[in-house]
């Protein structure tokens, strides 16, 4: 029987988007609309605090926005009205360009910080990455996804643990790209939601009706965990050296179960009192969930 654990709220109001680094220092960056407008704020965890001033006219859609520590630093990139905006949360330095794309990730480059953006149509798409701190131009390539399918639902990436690599989530397919080489390296079977550092090294998670996929990147199934139900939104993160992952029932969007990969069944049962919009996990053990009435926190022992 998964142990039961209570979820407080970190802040009041309507949250449609979180997500947490990979790597300590525990941080968070949420989306939240407020009176018609979004804002987009960062959190520290160990305070359970809002680190910095709220960004205004953030973007609610999730793919429009990212936030990691490409470099050891947090950093925030997102769109607006037809320009890219880079923000550093440490020195406070912002870079915006001249670019508006479909999707959005970070990166490390070489060792330096970068965001990367993709821009469709799918049947011609462009990959194109940036200095996060100088806007220099650092790689760019075509990328042929087919016909009739879309550019993809998201970018996953998990920066600094992910370093050159981002998988883009698409209908037909998760594209892997190495975006110091500019070249697709593999595909994988769709469906896989979260692209994570684990004890086994990078490993992707497929939610499907037979269970919760582990898949390594070459898309063999690493472990199955068993699931009540159909997920829907799915987290994960590597604390303490377990893997633990988080996902949300698809038919009833405020029960979230939790996982230690070790293992095929849940450890712990969360009841939200609304249901998650989105779910991240943070590499100190906190699950957070974006409701439409708060954002709310729970502690995840391993």
């Amino acid at each position: 029987m998964p142990e039961s654990v209570l979820a407080d709220p970190l802040a009041r109001g309507s949250f449609d988007g979180v997500t947490a680094t990979a790597e300590r220092p525990s941080l968070a960056f949420t989306s939240r609309i407020g009176q018609g407008v979004n804002t987009g704020q960062a959190w520290d965890l160990a305070a359970g605090a809002p680190l910095g001033p709220p960004i205004p006219d953030f973007p609610a859609d999730r793919a429009e926005w990212a936030f990691g520590l490409p470099a050891g630093s947090p950093t925030v990139a997102w769109t607006h009205r037809d320009r890219l905006h880079v923000h550093d949360l440490c020195t406070g330095r912002e870079l915006t360009l001249d670019a508006h794309p479909d999707l959005l990730g970070l990166t490390v480059h070489h060792g330096r910080g970068a965001v990367v953006a993709v821009f469709g149509p799918a049947n011609d798409a462009e990959v194109a990455v940036w200095d996060a701190g100088t806007g220099e131009r650092l790689r760019d390539f075509r990328l042929w996804l087919g016909h009739h399918t879309a550019v993809g639902r998201g970018l996953l990436h998990a920066t600094p643990a992910t370093g050159a690599l981002a998988g883009l989530a698409g209908d037909a397919a998760v594209t892997l790209l190495d975006l110091e080489r500019g070249e697709e390296i593999s595909a994988v079977p769709p469906g896989c939601a979260t692209l994570t550092p684990s004890p086994d090294g990078l490993v992707l998670l497929c939610p499907s009706p037979e269970g919760l996929g582990v898949h390594g990147l070459d898309g063999d199934r690493l472990a199955t965990l068993s699931v009540p139900a159909p997920c829907g939104h799915v987290a994960a993160a590597l604390v303490g050296g377990h893997l633990l992952v988080a996902a949300a029932l698809q038919d009833a969007p405020g029960t979230v179960f939790a996982w230690n990969a070790a293992a095929p069944e849940p450890s712990h049962r969360i009841d939200l009192p609304a249901p998650a919009n989105d779910l991240a996990l943070a590499p100190d053990g906190t699950l957070l969930a974006a409701t439409d009435t708060a954002l709310y926190a729970a502690r995840l022992g391993t």
